[in-house]
């Protein structure tokens, strides 16, 4: 860690990177380090502390109104002193039946937060409704457990349902009011529920402008990022040399990008119109091989058993987790078969950057390892995400067992959780059983662009009946899962019986339709 520290600052220093540039990439190779997860450590970066200090302390807020017809919004934005943008508040004006703000969303860049800017916008805004004498309106999204999570509190939000009580409209939301002083001691009530009411029908309207403004912002820090990166490394690109750090930080940029793109496109109201074309990757960068995990780090591993069933552990496995994962064969899913036909490969190693950007993912990120008595996957992740890797399988455990004795339209649903977590060089480790079946997002993609199994599935209707399961799986797990968990259901992760080496649905066929015995869920 120590020599990837001084030579990012080295880098950085030739390449005369301001401090908005250098923290976004700091935070891009070294945020998923558990040690660095939070505000910079002192000392690690001499002089980037009072620099950030002084870019922080001489921050200003500033107010837009709406103009033009992508601008629906009211905007704070707080602004280095340069001119760079820190952070924003996304509102909205509703004028009846009370003057009211909507507060859409709110953030602070990345490198800096945990800074207190965050509470200066949100500070900044209180005062603006005060002034105006407007209602403020949110949804706090914030989960319970979260340290920031009584923020809106501390600046005198109050849950609406003290107002105008419990309502089946707003079960899966949680409203918060601020009321400025001239409004204190006035019967809202009714008021209140009309407002509310207004809002939740324009939600969906809200929330798609808000995801154009998001994907808007979020390409442009990409795009700063890569020029910062190209910059860095410029006199290497031009003479077609590269180092393991150079090649990690352009993978990782190439993985967080790929990342991003795979979840707008999910997202709702998204056209593709702020297209991540606009990000032109140069063949230079692109030859470069892919080095996605960490060479630095802790060189001491660390295993941690979590389940008894876990197989004989080798010990170059216990010694050297990085290595000996790393040399294993990259798990062989319809994806990456597909993709290897894409980029005119043969073999499952040795990718390069521009491998990655075809394919669309990092295919060493998961890789297989057969024990001879069984058959496991170890997934690369980053130290940070141990702590909810755990909650995670303990959870999943439970839900396994009371699970069990269920079916939900026929179907078995069994849980997939960690056997084991490594710890090595800043990369963490998981293994896991191998399963016989694939991510349902994948499934679903097989059975709609496979010619063999889009005709198949267009007389059976297999997807329908695979999410006809999922549907009753989530259902159970919305009425049986603790309030702070359920935020999590849409981001667990499916997996659908499959042959894998005939990639062909694992089926039921009954004279009533066709249907899936099981379902993982991990």
């Amino acid at each position: 860690m120590i020599f990837e520290v001084q030579h990012i600052r080295e880098k950085m220093m030739q390449a005369g990177l301001g401090v908005k540039d250098a923290m976004a990439l700091l935070h891009m190779t070294l945020g998923d380090q558990e040690e660095l997860a939070g505000p910079l450590p002192e000392g690690m970066f001499q002089g980037l502390h009072s620099l950030m200090d002084k870019t922080v302390r001489g921050a200003k807020i500033e107010r837009f109104r709406p103009s033009g017809e992508r601008s629906s919004f009211h905007v704070f934005e707080i602004k280095a002193s340069e001119g760079h943008l820190l952070g924003y508040l996304n509102m909205m004006y509703l004028r009846k039946p009370l003057p009211c703000y909507y507060l859409v969303y709110v953030e602070v860049m990345a490198p800096f937060r945990r800074q207190g800017l965050g509470s200066r916008i949100l500070e900044a805004y209180r005062l603006f409704l005060e002034e105006k004498g407007c209602l403020g309106l949110l949804d706090n999204i914030i989960p319970p457990g979260d340290p920031t999570f009584s923020i809106y509190t501390h600046l005198g939000y109050r849950p609406v349902e003290e107002i105008i009580g419990i309502q089946a409209m707003l079960r899966d939301n949680h409203y918060m009011v601020w009321i400025p002083s001239c409004l204190q001691g006035t019967d809202l009530r009714e008021g209140l529920l009309k407002l509310l009411f207004n809002l939740q029908r324009k939600r969906a309207v809200i929330d798609m402008k808000d995801n154009e403004s998001m994907v808007e912002r979020t390409i442009e820090e990409f795009r700063s990022v890569y020029k910062a990166l190209a910059s860095m490394f410029q006199a290497e690109l031009a003479q077609g040399k590269s180092t393991p750090l150079m090649r990690f930080m352009f993978t990782k940029f190439t993985t967080k990008l790929l990342g991003f793109k795979r979840r707008i496109s999910t997202l709702l109201g998204y056209t593709g119109g702020e297209s991540l074309e606009q990000i032109r990757i140069a063949e230079t960068v692109g030859d470069l091989q892919a080095q996605p995990w960490s060479l630095w780090g802790p060189k001491e591993s660390r295993v941690e058993i979590l389940d008894p069933s876990v197989p004989a552990l080798p010990a170059a496995l216990q010694e050297n987790p990085t290595d000996f994962v790393e040399g294993l064969p990259v798990y062989g899913r319809p994806y990456l078969g597909k993709g290897l036909d894409c980029i005119g490969q043969d073999t499952h190693e040795n990718f390069r950057i521009r491998d990655l950007l075809l394919l669309g993912f990092d295919p060493t990120r998961l890789r297989e390892w057969d024990t001879g008595s069984g058959r496991f996957v170890f997934e690369r992740s980053w130290p940070r995400f141990e702590a909810h890797l755990k909650q995670r399988g303990q959870w999943l455990s439970r839900t396994g067992l009371e699970a069990s004795s269920l079916r939900f339209q026929g179907a078995q649903l069994e849980v997939n959780p960690p056997l084991a977590l490594f710890s090595h060089k800043g990369n963490l480790y998981i293994l896991r059983k191998k399963l016989e079946g694939i991510h349902l997002e994948e499934a679903l993609d097989q059975l709609s662009s496979d010619q063999r199994l889009l005709q198949m599935n267009k007389m059976a209707l297999i997807d329908s009946s695979i999410l006809r399961v999922v549907r009753s799986v989530k259902d159970w797990l919305g009425r049986a899962t603790a309030s702070q968990i359920k935020a999590e259901i849409e981001d667990l992760t499916f997996f659908v019986p499959w042959d894998l080496e005939r990639n062909f649905p694992k089926l039921t066929v009954e004279p009533s339709g066709v249907s899936i015995d099981r379902l993982w869920l991990a």
